[in-house]
């Protein structure tokens, strides 16, 4: 009878180890997503060719206290908040967008949006993430790409901008 209990007992631990070993895969490093990003496009004289990675006047602020805002800057003009909400990095490779207001994609206020995302050299998010129906209930389900490069401030200040 003793020997039964002890083999339970190491059974049971077994069980218990093995389920917190499980536990810890599970949960994930946070990736760095904090920070000013600016949305890119890659440019090409040739068709067959990505090209170049160009910045573009659109920006992506995900702030530390899990807040997100997308604003563009028009050329000559104001700048514009073009969407708002919360973000949560869900797992390894994906964070969810629960938007509020989106001027852009209007299709996504007040609705969450997964984005799967890719860190490359801390400084390139490439993000992916579906949309199944546009503003009217057509079918789009497409799968859209973005390249989002990280805003650093220099150490000094460049002689050559403009202000």
């Amino acid at each position: 009878m003793k020997k039964l209990n002890f083999f339970t007992m190491l059974a049971a631990m077994l069980l218990v180890v093995s389920g917190v070993m499980a536990q810890k895969k599970a949960k994930f490093e946070p990736a760095n997503l904090k920070g000013i990003w600016q949305l890119c496009h890659y440019v090409s004289e040739l068709p067959d060719v990505p090209g170049v990675l160009k910045p573009s006047n659109t920006f992506k602020v995900l702030s530390n206290d899990g807040r997100i805002v997308n604003f563009t800057i028009i050329p000559g003009q104001d700048a514009i908040i073009t969407g708002y909400g919360t973000y949560e990095q869900i797992s390894a490779d994906a964070y969810k967008e629960s938007i509020e207001k989106n001027i852009h994609l209007p299709m996504l206020d007040n609705k969450d949006n997964i984005l799967q995302f890719e860190l490359e050299d801390d400084d390139l998010l490439h993000l992916k993430y579906y949309i199944a129906k546009d503003l009217n209930g057509n079918e789009l389900n497409c799968w859209f790409h973005e390249t989002w490069k990280r805003v650093e401030m220099p150490a000094v200040f460049p002689e050559d901008i403009v202000r």
